[in-house]
């Protein structure tokens, strides 16, 4: 039975399956799901501004945050890895400010 719980207690420090790996890995989807979600809901409200009335204010919103949130995890789920790595890569890029270049 020791030799049981030491294996098991083996397993899950730094091996490929273990807890830590895979929450390192979910990180970006995370991340991309915090952000598209916030944008979703953050268009959806948005558009729904641009409505007159109560209840269809309601309904706008609700189908704008629906589609763009459907839309981002299809792109998810349908883009390859390395194809979401190489874009997400250029977005960042493009976001981070540019190092001033010393004259002399």
């Amino acid at each position: 039975m020791g030799e049981r719980a030491k294996g098991t207690a083996s397993a899950s420090l730094g091996q490929p399956g273990a807890r830590g790996a895979r929450t390192t890995a979910a990180l970006p989807l995370a991340l991309f799901c915090s952000v598209m979600g916030t944008l979703a809901v953050g268009l959806g409200a948005a558009a729904a501004f641009l409505v007159p009335g109560g209840v269809a204010r309601g309904l706008v919103w609700l189908v704008v945050t629906a589609l763009v949130a459907v839309a981002a995890g299809l792109w998810w789920g349908l883009t390859p890895v390395t194809e979401r790595l190489r874009i997400l890569h250029h977005v960042l890029a493009a976001a981070e400010p540019r190092a001033k270049r010393h004259h002399r």
